[in-house]
């Protein structure tokens, strides 16, 4: 028999002032929790596999700066706008069709790549890879809200960050292993995350999908900010900074190995590239029950610290300084990353949830571009070392001007 409880969950439950009705509440489901957080690692790590493979490329296919600069920014095309598309989608289809398209997408974005001939082949891979990441990370994020077996939004996010920054790390530290100890490295490290997508892939149709439809035919809507516009701004912008210094961390890693170094080990490179990312995800486990805010703000004050060091390396060309100013900046990432992610989960409304965290994530990942892109361009008029110095006044400038607006969640939150 059907108790009352269940009746009540199982209602048209319609909200007058969107026009939505949900067909359902959120179940939560362990299995399927934990089966979403390994996709949104595997797929993440596909998308950083090339960071330390563009130089063998480089030499492969002869390929300029603007021409590295060209593949980065057709991944970046690819997630952006998609983000805006499938959030919305989410909501009204459920999670679990987005995810699916997501896996099959990187698939054959990273076939691509991994086969790839020649510099176009190398773009239209990574924007395969791009539109992967867009159907993803929004949806990824609410599932494992809606999914979270104690309906914990604060663990939920701690988990959603931690896969998301796992896999940035993974990937340039596994493909400069096996890229430099291992025959073919521009296929290899494809190879081992096509059998590893095609896992997830099996596992991804068996979970159970938690999200709560809509009765409302699915349509693009401009990009959702909810009600708490001050809280979605500053964690935007919170978010933006770090994953901005984290692509300076990526563009630079394969250059000062490099250049400090005098090495052209690639996987030095991985493992630089890795270790501002890895220091974040340790952050994140060990206080990922702190206040949103404080997180924040904590982040935000490392992260300056760890660009100035990072600003001393230009000037005085040492290897120490780097890493003390990665570890310094991963402790920043993890910090401010998830309180921010943090933030937007609570502010997110129910029935819109994957639109507002698209949103989230789309500025993040527009602001990820920017340095990898930018340093590129910069490259063909001054020094690299002169470019990561202007880019780090920017960023520490924008930092500034975003704590005190981080204050402004207070209120909301205690709301």
């Amino acid at each position: 028999m059907v108790s009352n409880k269940d009746d009540k969950e199982s209602e048209l439950n319609c909200n007058d002032g969107d026009g939505l009705c949900e067909l359902h509440r959120p179940t939560p489901n362990h299995r399927s929790f934990i089966i979403v957080t390994i996709t949104t690692l595997i797929l993440l790590m596909g998308a950083t596999i090339p960071t330390p493979l563009y130089g063998i490329y480089r030499n492969e296919f002869a390929l300029s700066q603007i021409s590295i600069t060209l593949i980065y920014a057709a991944y970046s095309v690819g997630v952006v706008p998609t983000l805006f598309f499938f959030g919305p989608l989410g909501d009204a289809i459920g999670r679990k069709p987005l995810l699916i398209l997501a896996v099959v997408i990187s698939l054959i974005g990273t076939a691509i790549i991994g086969i790839a001939p020649g510099l176009e082949w190398l773009i239209i891979g990574r924007l395969a890879q791009g539109v992967g990441i867009g159907a993803v990370l929004g949806n990824a994020t609410a599932a494992l809200v809606e999914l979270e077996s104690q309906g914990n939004k604060q663990r939920a996010s701690q988990v959603a960050s931690m896969a998301l920054l796992g896999g940035l790390g993974l990937g340039p530290l596994i493909a400069g292993l096996m890229g430099q100890y291992l025959p073919n490295p521009t296929l290899l490290p494809y190879v081992l995350e096509l059998i590893l997508l095609l896992i997830v892939l099996i596992l991804v149709i068996t979970i159970k999908d938690a999200s709560s439809t809509n009765a409302n035919k699915f349509h693009i809507r401009k990009p959702t900010i909810p009600k708490a516009k001050w809280s979605f701004i500053s964690a935007s912008l919170a978010s933006a900074i770090v994953l901005a210094m984290s692509g300076l961390y990526f563009s630079l890693a394969p250059s000062y190995a490099q250049n400090i170094l005098n090495t052209h080990n690639i996987a030095v490179g991985g493992v630089i590239s890795s270790t501002m990312v890895f220091t974040s995800v340790l952050v994140q486990y060990i206080f990922w029950d702190r206040f949103p805010i404080r997180l924040e703000l904590y982040g935000l004050i490392s992260v300056i610290m760890g660009l100035i060091l990072i600003f001393l390396t230009s000037t005085y060309h040492s290897f120490i300084l780097f890493i003390i100013g990665a570890v310094i900046s991963g402790i920043g990432f993890g910090t401010t990353f998830m309180g921010a992610v943090n933030v937007i989960n609570r502010i997110s409304p129910e029935d819109r949830r994957g639109d507002v965290s698209s949103s989230f994530y789309a500025i993040s990942y527009f602001a990820l571009g920017i340095p990898i892109i930018g340093l590129g361009i910069a490259a063909q008029y001054t020094n690299l070392f002169s470019a990561v110095q202007y880019f780090i006044i920017v960023i520490i400038t924008i930092t500034l001007i975003t704590i005190p607006l981080v204050f402004k969640q207070y209120n909301d939150l205690k709301n």
